[in-house]
């Protein structure tokens, strides 16, 4: 059996400039295998322009994911999309772009295999451990992770730092994905550079 590397996933923070958003990311897309671009206050023509100054300063569209905007993944090449619970169904979504590859956020393992039963190819599951981004509320924990079926890859989120991943990857999950950790780094490529060592030093699944 092929052994696999842990995937690492960033998301964008909601509170910086698209300038900054692009500046970011051209810094750090070599050391990542995800971008979300999780921006629910831009327009979509700030959006599609966004994707396309991506992609100009070379960061490659098969590591962009774009948060419940399928339209404008469409229009730009992206071919990776992530859900919430008030998106359309991924089956809803493959009856008409079959290619597409569409992960869902969830909070729970029982959430988890309910949306696996929908169509998605990947899950989100979080938060992990506490963070400050969801004030007053607990972590789920590791043990969540484990409660998943294997049907398909699940990334944890919420919490997670350098020196936990390895953690979350232990439990099985195929992945960790961070917001601030890189986004709202004071030096975003350090950050990821740290990340990904953690996650090299956490073994291969």
């Amino acid at each position: 059996m092929a052994v696999s590397q842990p995937e690492f996933h960033i998301i964008s923070s909601g509170k910086q400039s698209p300038r900054e958003v692009v500046q970011i990311c051209s810094l750090v897309h070599h050391l990542v295998d995800a971008i979300h671009l999780r921006e629910n206050n831009w327009s979509s023509r700030c959006l599609y322009d966004t994707i396309l100054a991506l992609l100009s300063s070379g960061v490659p569209a098969e590591k962009l994911v774009v948060n419940d905007r399928v339209d404008i993944a469409l229009l730009t090449g992206v071919e990776r999309v992530q859900l919430g619970s008030r998106s359309v169904t991924p089956s809803e979504i493959k009856r008409m772009f079959p290619t597409i590859k569409i992960g869902i956020s969830v909070h729970s393992p029982a959430e988890a295999d309910a949306a696996g039963k929908t169509g998605a190819d990947s899950i989100l599951l979080g938060n992990i451990y506490h963070t400050g981004s969801k004030p007053g509320k607990t972590g789920i924990g590791v043990g969540a992770i484990s409660k998943v079926k294997d049907e398909f890859p699940v990334v944890g989120i919420g919490g997670i730092t350098p020196d936990n991943s390895a953690e979350v990857i232990r439990a099985g999950a195929a992945g960790i994905a961070v917001l601030s950790g890189v986004f709202l780094s004071t030096d975003p490529r350090g950050a990821a550079e740290d990340y990904r060592a953690s996650l090299k030093g956490g073994g291969a699944r």
